[in-house]
């Protein structure tokens, strides 16, 4: 019975996993070169040099230019953090470290009101620009804001 149920289990998990990688499709903000991953179906807000905003019913996303100069890969962590606050994010996670092929990140989650955000900063790793990305969403246990941060790139 045990077998039975653990085999249910991961039919269901896979079939979770191929519907959130279904659901994803190519997003891209011009004036940066910022390339990633983003909901399905999703309607832009705002693209200009100021940000890129895009959202759906279950997410808001937000893209733009760290605002300063030369913060530092060693900042980014603190510096998110005040950014949290600042903008009232409750029940704060601790902060994530991460690479991608061409940044260095940061992470954390809190709750942002009502509904689930995750904070990020990116640098590039040429040390020529930096990114604030945000993604608003509502289930907590919702892993794809997590895989939409991840899929950053910077288009050639």
């Amino acid at each position: 019975m045990k077998t039975i149920a653990v085999a249910f289990l991961l039919i269901i998990t896979l079939a979770i996993s191929d519907v959130s990688a279904e659901s994803l499709q190519p997003a891209a903000w011009q004036a940066y070169g910022i390339a990633f991953q983003a909901p399905a179906g999703y309607t832009v807000e705002d693209d200009s040099e100021e940000g890129y905003i895009i959202s759906t019913p279950t997410y808001f996303i937000t893209v733009q230019l760290l605002d300063g100069e030369g913060i530092q890969r060693s900042e980014i962590a603190q510096e998110l953090k005040n950014v949290a606050t600042d903008d009232e994010v409750t029940q704060q996670s601790p902060t994530v470290d991460f690479e991608l092929p061409q940044f260095y990140g940061v992470f954390l989650r809190g709750n942002c009101e009502s509904d689930q955000c995750l904070y990020s900063y990116l640098l590039t790793k040429e040390d020529t620009s930096g990114f604030y990305v945000s993604i608003v969403y509502t289930d907590p246990a919702d892993p794809l804001p997590e895989t939409i941060l991840k899929s950053f790139t910077l288009e050639e």
